[in-house]
């Protein structure tokens, strides 16, 4: 049964040509993944003021208790969706590939491994309440789960996230991992001192 994607605009009317070719692009990854439990993408029309509109395309995935996400931008609704998917397909391989050559579990395993952390996770609490006087509007407890630090670079490429914290099996602490805006990663560790 091919993958049910729920199509949502924001500032940006959704044509019949548009689905069409949004779920065609999208089955695409339908052999890649089993167990497909949801499947969204949103398109947002950014208005700049320095040139034409900028069209976003957030797709994300969900199987079982794992999510996969992937975000692009692009003037035209449909090149935009065409680099998301694509960006999907990258992740997707990338950690099959990775758990093939290391000879690890198989590949359905190892997309399970490589995704279910900070997301979504049968131990994740996610409180969302109103916003506080301090501004905090949102609160997520998930377990930590021990890796070395490639497999957190890993871990935040998937989520497509700029920050990813987890526990550093090497050194036996919490460490949070960031991307820098020179596309190269940082480590936050605490002094042992």
């Amino acid at each position: 049964m091919p993958m049910d994607l729920h199509i949502r605009g924001n500032d940006i009317v959704i044509t019949d040509d548009l689905r069409a070719f949004a779920e065609r692009r999208a089955a695409k990854l339908d052999h890649l993944l089993s167990r497909v439990v949801d499947a969204k993408l949103e398109l947002r029309r950014r208005h700049n003021r320095t040139g034409g509109d900028t069209t976003t395309a957030q797709l994300t995935i969900q199987t079982g208790r794992r999510l996969l996400r992937a975000e692009e931008d692009a003037a035209d609704p449909v090149l935009a969706i065409d680099h998301a998917v694509d960006k999907l397909l990258r992740q997707i391989r990338r950690v099959h590939d990775k758990r093939i050559d290391r000879k690890g579990p198989k590949p359905a395993d190892a997309l399970a491994a490589a995704n279910g952390l900070a997301d979504l996770d049968d131990d994740a609490l996610e409180d969302e309440s109103e916003e506080s006087a301090s501004g905090l509007v949102r609160t997520k407890r998930f377990s930590v789960k021990p890796m070395d630090v490639d497999e957190a670079i890993e871990h935040l490429e998937l989520l497509g996230h700029d920050f990813y914290l987890f526990h550093n099996a090497l050194e036996q602490q919490l460490n949070v991992l960031y991307r820098r805006r020179d596309g190269t990663y940082g480590l936050l560790a605490p002094d042992a001192r």
